[in-house]
Parts: structure tokens; sequence; C-alpha cells
């Protein structure tokens, strides 16, 4: 097999036979089930750092521990076991006992793992109360490079002045002391952090659906390269005996209605030479281009989104996040005020 950038080798056109062997088709199939685990893990990993954003399973762990090892020591002689469980069970038909129980109460002993945090946390010894220079002194000791860089620049980045104050005088149709302009020069300053925290966060969620979709990609690439790799090492080894696995080399595959022309064109011509039962070298030198090709697909495929993490931000991200801080707030500006002066209501939409 010849050399290529990935995981998987291409197999050449000329003098193929020696290299089609079921040991060869059962190492790359098994490499192939290695890449794709590998893939899935990463790809799951994100997917459940986006939608969850963190738990606190190990608050409820240690609690849960805490309780098993209090009534373990509690209950170790058999009488206490015993009465233990008598107990337990008269508890059980108290509340089976009660006519009058509504479905949607919640019960009064139930503990949420945030009660058990904020528990841990006041039971910690308290720090000293600490004024505001002593805390950004501790905030900025505590800071690596990348956070130090990004504090300065926020630090030193402000709003226009003459801006400020253009847009001051258009809403109030007055004059505007400069004190009242440098106040909404600050609160403008947070304000476009937050957009473009949250932009930052458009963009990451977005990466992890790109993510998702080149996964997609890649196991169907998988897919197919098992079931082209199996189809040649039939028609080429001249063993009476098949192939015995989970592939299926006469399975059709399902074209979405969303794929283009040449992929449907592609697909098409995948299924009709791979379900052909005709054992010709036409048909063999088909399936390897095909599988040439989708080696060529399957090594260039990236999950990893690692890379995009320091990309710059887009217009989309920023116009995402503007939605999404009007939808979530319910503080969308009135057109009165979009539209005057200069302004062609543009600038929020």
């Amino acid at each position: 097999m010849t050399e290529t950038q990935g995981p998987l080798d291409t197999v050449p056109e000329q003098n193929y036979p020696p290299l089609i062997t079921r040991n060869n088709y059962w190492a790359i199939k098994e490499l192939i089930n290695q890449v794709v685990s590998e893939d899935q893990e990463y790809v799951s990993w994100k997917l459940k750092d986006v939608r969850t954003g963190g738990t606190m399973n190990a608050y409820l762990n240690d609690f849960l521990n805490g309780v098993n090892e209090n009534i373990g020591t509690s209950a170790q002689q058999p009488e206490d076991l015993h009465n233990l469980m008598r107990q337990n069970k008269k508890a059980r038909m108290s509340r089976v006992q009660k006519k009058s129980t509504l479905i949607n109460s919640v019960p009064r002993n139930i503990r949420f793992p945030r009660e058990i945090h904020d528990e841990q946390i006041a039971g910690l010894p308290q720090p000293k109360i600490l004024d505001q220079s002593e805390q950004l002194n501790l905030l900025l000791t505590n800071l690596d490079e990348e956070q130090m860089n990004r504090f300065e620049v926020f630090r030193r980045t402000s709003l226009a002045k003459n801006n400020i104050k253009k847009i001051s005088s258009l809403i109030t149709n007055q004059t505007v002391a400069a004190n009242i302009n440098l106040l909404l020069a600050g609160v403008g300053k947070i304000f476009i952090g937050e957009i473009v925290e949250k932009a930052q966060e458009v963009k990451k969620r977005k990466l992890v659906a790109l993510m998702a979709s080149i996964f997609r990609e890649k196991k169907m690439a998988a897919n197919r390269l098992k079931k082209s790799l199996k189809k040649l090492t039939s028609m080429v080894d001249e063993n009476d005996e098949t192939l015995e696995d989970s592939v299926d080399e006469d399975e059709w595959d399902v074209i979405d209605d969303d794929d283009d022309e040449v992929s449907s064109k592609y697909s098409e011509s995948f299924n009709k030479i791979v379900r052909s039962g005709v054992n010709s070298e036409e048909n063999r030198l088909g399936i390897i281009r095909h599988y040439n090709r989708l080696v060529k697909t399957f090594n260039a495929l990236d999950v990893s989104v690692e890379k995009y993490t320091n990309g710059p931000l887009l217009p989309e991200h920023i116009r995402e996040a503007w939605r999404l801080y009007r939808t979530e707030n319910d503080t969308v500006p009135q057109a009165t005020w979009r539209t005057q002066g200069e302004g062609n209501g543009w600038m929020f939409r």
C-alpha cells in the first residue's frame, strides 16, 4: 500500500492482490473502529461540557458517602439494624396511609447538591475581608499570562468620547455633562464586554456543531470504508468461506435530502458498484478507486476544534449574541431613538 497522510493507507491499482487478505481486512477494520471510538469519546466530552456546563456530582457523592458511613456506624449491631429496618418500615407505612398527598409537593427532607455545597463552604474558615485595592492586588497576583493580557487590554480599552457625546445628545436632545458622558462610556464598556463574552459562547457552540457534523461525516466514511474493503477482500480472496462480521457490504447507503448533486451521484455510484455481483477486474478497480477516495476523506476529517478556539469573532457571532441578549433580558431598544439624527436603524440589527 502506498504512503499517505493519516492512519489509513491507499491501495495501488496495480499488483494489489497480495495486499488484500483477510488478516489485512481485520487489521484495518480494527484500526477504523479504534479511530472512530476515540473521536466518539472526544465528541461526547465536548457535548457534555457545552450542554451541562459542569455538574456538582462531587459534592453530592461526598454527602451520600457521609450518610452511608453514619448509617453503617450506627447500625453495627444486629439489634440496631433490626430496629432501623423496623423504623423505616413504619415510616413507609405512615406515608402510604396518608390520604391527602399533593402530587406536585416537594418533600421537606429533600437535599439538593447546591445546598450541600453551600453548607460545606459555610463550614470553612472565613477569610479576612479585603478592601478594593487588596482585592485587585490579590486578583493580579493570581492571573496567568493569558488572563493578564486580557485584563490589560480591557483596562486600556475605552469608547470614543466623541461618539458617546454624540449618541447621548441624540437620545436626550440636549447637551449632556461630561461626567454623565464618562459614566455612559463606562456602562457602555461593560455592556460591550457582555456582548463579546456571549459572542464567545456562541462561537464555542458553533464550533461544537461543526465538530458533530464532521464526526457524522467521518462515521459515514468509516462505514463505507469497511464495506468496500470487505467487498474487495471477498472478490480477491479465493477462499470459499465468507467473512462473517457485523459489516454488511450489500447494505444500501441512505442518501440525505440535504446532500448536493455531486454527493448524491457519488453515493449512487458507490452503492451500485459495491452491490454488484460481478467479480471482474473493472469492478475491482472501481472499488479500489472508491476506497482510496474514502481513505483520503477519512484521513482529512479531524473532529478536534481546539485549533479554532483562538480564532477571531465573526459578525454572525456578534449578531447572534445580540439576539440572545435581547431575548434573555427583554431590553429591545425602542425604534423612536434608533433612527434619530443620522441613524438608519441598523445599529442593533
